[in-house]
């Protein structure tokens, strides 16, 4: 008999017997194979007298109360037929705890699985007489506490999982006697210290997983007693040290997972009993070196993993003995250099990453024994040029990675390699020259070359790639193509042209019988030639968003094939093509359609018109359209209701309509659509439903009705909408009194609620069995009725935010909600929060009670919100925190202490946050921080301490911990030096903005810096035999007293650099392009400035972005500025000249897309004039965001031209 017919049997005899009976619950089941679902809830009786009724006369049976709801395990099923069950499931039954004699009877049972529930505990003895079992399953519960002698006699036991629990301290005896055991699964506990010889019974042991743990040393006896383990799991633990004779007793160890720990060395003799070992993770460490006979006896090793370690240089000798080595990860490093030698041995390796290293050369020959390699990763490094036969012996490889370098010429030696070549990545490199041979020996089926700063192509650059499949070139500075160029690709699939300057491609892709997907996105075209794509009849899909277009290309009805058409950000008026087309997505959003003609389109099943100037739509619009799935018109013009036009949409499933002032709908406005499932209407300027507007509508699964002014949602308004699965009624800014018609949708799985005020039902939430999230903003209830939650079990996000007079959290408020990931109390007017509120919340992620005036917080508050990797307490009014008070949140990720009134912490209040990266401490009353405050926090990265009253830093703060960025903005500084600190070799980003600094001195691996609104006048950076130049690449340094670029000068790797409201009287601009060569951006603004000097400029400059607003000059003389060809956005309004040529200026520059005129009343005619000839060229107009604290209001003119003011 099937599965099915058997449950259903099942179901009727259970009801039958729980009918018949009296006083108890009987349960029946007549198979040796039994499944039952209850719910202790509502069966309204106690656990302890339900019975089991279990008929069949096999020896054995198996029982599963998998989806159940039960507190405990049934006791009757084990006291009556323990002596025959041989598996019980409790799979995500809710069992919250287990008694010391739960399992006392189960004499035969032999698989117990009770993974994701809610236990605490596991006590001692509780398997004595159940001695038959094998596998244990305790994963995903809660346990924090396991006795010593919980597994005492079970000698058969092969299996034990209890990963992803709260265990801090495994027992010294836990595993005694488990010498059958095969697989022990302890990942993603608290374990912080493993006993000596806590596994010494596991002789027969093959797997051990300890990752995710806080696990600090491996001793010498950690693994004695464990010769037959195969695969140790370690990752992501906090491993410093490893005893040298730790893995000597895993002589037949495979695999090791060390990874993502904080090892910082490894003692030579570490692998030495190691030779079988095959796979090795060492990744994501502090390895500085590596002694060269680590490897020595590894001899079997495949696959070695070094990512994200520091290391410097590799010895020579290193990989002597691991010649059966097939794939080495290195990248993430601070390698330099690479020894000629290194891979002398590793004739069997076929994949090398290097990416993300320093490695500025590599001489030839160096690759030149990996016979075999198939991929070689060099992204990301600093090579300047590929010389000739750096990998010409590489026979085999077939992917080769470049992106990102310094790579500027492509020589005919550059890639002289055998045919077996395919790939070739060289984005982002500044290319100048490329030699038409550069592709002479390889038949690639892949080139990329994104973002190199290509202004042409060779002519033959692909005379031999006749097997090419895909070609990227985007984001270059291509004006043109030549079809000769492109003529030998006839077997091109994918061709990236995006983000180019193109005006027009003529003909040049017209050509391509194989091409599928074609991307001219982010161009300048205007028109295409009616024959552009003569011969690319195979083109399925065309991507021509933010170009000039003004109507549907010609050319594109003329492709048979085309499935998917992408014109948005374009200027097109209409829709009217002049022959049928295939597409099935046509995307057209934010053009200038008024009105729609789809009779050409009968294929299409996606639509997006949203942005347009839509104002109407008939009953025959989309008369043609029935296969349509898809469709948005939100954001234009359109009237309601909207009657019988969307009849003919039979198939639709997805219908946007937001943004258009529709104010009325009706039951006609969604007639026909039968299998509509997602409808979204917000912002529609609807102020109530009424009749039925949704009645039609039995398959919607998901409403948007916000930003409305919906008053209530009545009884009937939804009662035809039973199968809703989401409904949002957010940001309507009325009061809502009534939402009975949200009572009864039981299929719920999201509601958000968000109005000034919400009156919320006491059945809101009945039967909401399915519900996952909720969120209520705005509601004024002091407290929810006790049981409030009590069907909505199932609850993984809740937010309650806007209510001020929800001033106390009950002690139990969230005992019906234990499965609860994120939770938000934001904005609300508790003032207490009581010990033990949040207990319930073992598996909380995410918690923010901000903005609440919280002045005090109990100590145990967080002492079982094991999980919370996300904690904010922002602006209340804290002025302490307990020194215990974040003990137990090892997981956390993000802290957020700011705006409060804390003026000190205790030291070691931190000590236990071993995963936090971010802390914020902004705005609160610190002078002083103490060195110790910051102990243990052994991931920090990010600290802010703004808006406080620092003076001074202890140059020990930070001491020893990754700190990556530092914000000290609006305190006391009058002088700051960074180089001095314990974190200077760390830190990449420090801000000091609003201080009263008058000198400042940095290290010289800083690589960002924020000072504006300070004192100074010049900056020192200290440099290192180790860093003999500054990696500086942006400054702001806006509001200080900076007279002279000379400063800057020294900083040759500077690509950002914005000193507006400084005092240059003459900006020497020339000199600054010759010694800063990266730099792209330079903001001058508002600096006095009456004389520029351009002269002097050697070679072509970088500079994309230059404002030299509101300054004093007198003349623009256009031609002073024409050594910067690559300039994009020119910002010069607000000076004393209100002229120039435009002609000379649009001549000049070639790849201008702004002009910045702000802060000039120009004259009228002048920017008529300049507009139309801004146009002809796809220039548009520049304007500036306004900072409060310097810039003055917006200008208000009596005249203007775009926003701009003339006379």
């Amino acid at each position: 008999m099937g599965s099915f017919w058997r449950s259903m049997l099942e179901v009727v005899a259970v009801l039958l017997l729980v009918v018949s009976a009296t006083g108890e619950k009987v349960f029946s089941c007549r198979y040796d194979d039994c499944e039952f679902v209850l719910d202790e809830r509502s069966l309204k009786e106690d656990i302890h007298s339900y019975k089991f009724n279990l008929t069949d006369e096999s020896a054995t049976i198996d029982v599963s109360f998998d989806g159940s709801r039960l507190s405990i395990v049934p006791p009757s099923l084990i006291a009556d037929y323990g002596h025959k069950l041989k598996m019980l499931n409790m799979y995500r039954a809710d069992v919250q705890r287990v008694e010391p004699d739960t399992f006392g009877e189960a004499s035969v049972l032999r698989i117990l699985l009770m993974h994701e529930n809610r236990i605490s505990k596991l006590h001692n003895y509780m398997f004595r007489n159940a001695t038959n079992l094998e596998r244990i399953y305790f994963g995903n519960n809660r346990i924090d506490v396991v006795e010593e002698f919980t597994f005492a006699g079970l000698e058969n036991l092969k299996v034990l999982r209890m990963g992803n629990n709260k265990i801090e301290l495994l027992p010294q005896k836990l595993f005694a006697g488990l010498s059958q055991m095969t697989d022990l699964h302890l990942f993603q506990n608290r374990i912080v210290e493993l006993p000596d010889r806590l596994f010494e019974d596991l002789s027969m042991i093959d797997e051990l997983y300890l990752g995710f743990n806080y696990i600090e040393k491996i001793r010498k006896d950690s693994f004695v007693g464990m010769p037959k383990l195969s695969k140790l799991k370690l990752n992501n633990n906090r491993i410093s040290s490893i005893h040298p004779d730790a893995f000597k007793p895993l002589i037949e160890m495979n695999f090791l997972e060390l990874d993502s720990n904080q090892i910082t060395n490894l003692a030579p003799e570490t692998l030495l009993s190691q030779p079988v070992l095959l796979i090795l993770d060492l990744s994501n460490n502090r390895l500085k070196e590596l002694p060269k006979d680590l490897f020595r006896q590894t001899e079997s090793l495949e696959k070695l993993y070094l990512t994200n370690n520091s290391l410097t240089q590799l010895h020579p000798d290193l990989f002597e003995s691991v010649e059966r080595l097939s794939k080495v990860y290195i990248e993430n490093n601070q390698l330099q250099s690479l020894e000629a030698e290194l891979f002398r041995n590793l004739k069997q390796v076929n994949v090398l990453q290097l990416e993300n290293n320093q490695i500025s050369h590599i001489f030839p020959g160096t690759f030149d024994p990996l016979k075999r390699l198939e991929l070689l990763n060099l992204n990301n490094n600093g090579l300047m040029m590929i010389e000739g036969g750096l990998f010409r012996n590489l026979g085999f490889l077939k992917k080769l990675y470049l992106n990102n370098n310094l790579i500027s010429v492509l020589s005919s030696e550059s890639f002289d390699v055998t045919n077996q070549l395919q790939e070739i990545h060289l984005d982002n490199n500044p290319i100048q020259s490329i030699d038409e041979e550069f592709l002479k020996t390889a038949l690639l089926t892949l080139l990329s070359m994104d973002k190199c700063g290509l202004k042409t192509l060779p002519k033959n650059l692909f005379a031999k790639q006749q097997v090419m499949r895909l070609l990227s070139l985007e984001g270059n500075k291509l004006s043109e193509l030549d079809p000769e160029t492109f003529r030998p690709l006839e077997r091109l699939v994918e061709l990236d042209l995006s983000e180019n300057r193109l005006q027009n491609i003529s003909t040049s892709l017209a050509n391509f019988p194989q091409l599928d997907v074609l991307d001219l996105s982010g161009n300048r075209l205007r028109s295409l030639s009616d024959n552009a794509f003569a011969n690319t009849k195979q083109l399925k899909k065309i991507n021509l968003e933010n170009n000039k277009l003004t109507e549907i290309p010609l050319a594109v009805t003329k492709l048979p094939k085309l499935k998917a058409m992408t014109l948005e950000k374009n200027r097109i008026k209409s829709t009217a093509v002049t022959q049928n087309m295939q597409l099935k997505e046509l995307y057209l959003a934010d053009n200038e359609i008024s009105s729609l003609q789809l009779e050409k389109f009968t294929k299409l099943e996606e639509l997006f018109v949203e942005n347009n100037l839509l104002h109407s739509l008939s009953k025959s619009t989309f008369a043609k359209n029935t296969k349509l799935k898809k469709l948005n018109l939100s954001g234009n013009r359109l009237s309601g209701p909207l009657e019988r036009v969307f009849i003919p949409l039979r198939k639709l499933e997805t219908l946007t309509l937001s943004d258009n002032a529709l104010g009325l709908l009706t039951p006609a406005t969604f007639q026909g659509l039968g299998y509509l499932e997602d409808l979204t209407l917000k912002n529609i300027s609807l102020p109530r439903l009424s009749n039925l507007p949704f009645a039609s509508l039995s398959d919607l699964e998901k409403l948007d009705l916000s930003e409305n002014r919906l008053a209530n949602v009545d009884t009937q308004a939804l009662s035809n909408n039973g199968m809703l699965k989401e409904i949002y009624l957010n940001d309507n800014l009325v009061s809502i009194d009534d939402l009975s018609g949200l009572v009864g949708l039981k299929r719920l799985e999201s509601m958000s609620l968000s109005y000034e005020n919400v009156i919320v039902p006491n059945a809101l939430l009945e039967n909401k069995t399915k519900l996952g999230e909720l969120f209520i903003q705005g509601s004024t209830f002091s407290s929810l009725p006790v049981h409030f939650f009590r069907s909505a079990r199932s609850l993984k996000k809740l937010s309650i935010s806007d209510n001020k007079q929800f001033v106390k959290l009950p002690k139990d408020f969230f005992a019906d909600v234990p499965y609860l990931i994120e939770l938000v109390l934001l904005n609300n007017s508790l003032s207490t929060l009581e010990t033990g509120v949040f207990d319930p919340l073992g598996l909380l992620e995410k918690l923010d009670v901000s903005e609440n005036p919280i002045r005090l917080l109990p100590e145990g508050l967080f002492a079982k919100t094991y999980s919370l990797k996300s904690l904010r307490l922002a602006d209340a009014n804290l002025s302490t925190v307990p020194v215990r008070m974040f003990d137990n949140l090892y997981a956390l990720n993000e802290l957020d202490l700011s705006n409060n009134q804390l003026k000190t912490l205790p030291n070691g209040v931190f000590r236990r946050l071993y995963s936090l990266e971010i802390i914020s401490l902004d705005n609160n009353l610190f002078e002083q921080v103490e060195p110790a405050l910051f102990d243990g926090m052994e991931k920090l990265k990010r600290v802010h301490l703004a808006g406080n009253k620092l003076s001074t830093l202890d140059p020990q703060l930070f001491a020893g911990l990754p700190l990556e960025g530092l914000d000290l903005s609006k305190n006391k500084f009058t002088s700051f030096d960074e180089s001095v600190m314990a974190f200077a070799d760390q830190l990449l980003i420090l801000g000091l903005e609003r201080n009263a600094l008058t000198s400042l001195k940095v290290s010289s691996t800083l690589e960002k810096l924020y000072i504006d609104g300070n004192q100074l006048s010049t900056i020192e950076v200290q440099l290192t035999e180790s860093a003999a130049f500054s990696t500086l690449t942006t400054i702001s340094a806006v509001g200080n007293n900076f007279s002279s670029l000379e400063t800057f000068y020294k900083l040759k790797m500077l690509s950002e650099l914005d000193v507006s409201y400084n005092r240059f009287a003459e900006l020497e601009l020339g000199k600054l392009c010759n010694e800063i060569l990266p730099l792209y951006m330079l903001n001058v603004s508002n600096s006095f400035v009456q004389r520029i000097k351009t002269d002097g400029i050697e070679s072509p400059t970088s500079l994309m972005h230059l404002d030299i607003s509101n300054n004093n000059l007198t003349t623009l003389d256009v031609s002073n500025f024409a050594v910067f060809q690559n300039l994009e956005n020119f910002v010069l309004g607000g000076n004393k000249f209100d002229s120039f040529s435009v002609s000379d200026l649009i001549r000049t520059f070639q790849y201008l897309k702004t002009i910045g005129l702000e802060g000039t009343t120009w004259k009228c005619g002048f920017l008529n004039s300049l507009k139309e000839s801004m146009k002809e060229v796809d220039v548009e107009f520049w304007y500036k965001s306004r900072d409060g604290e310097y810039d003055s209001a917006a200008d208000v003119c009596s005249k203007e031209v775009d926003g701009i003011c003339c006379e």
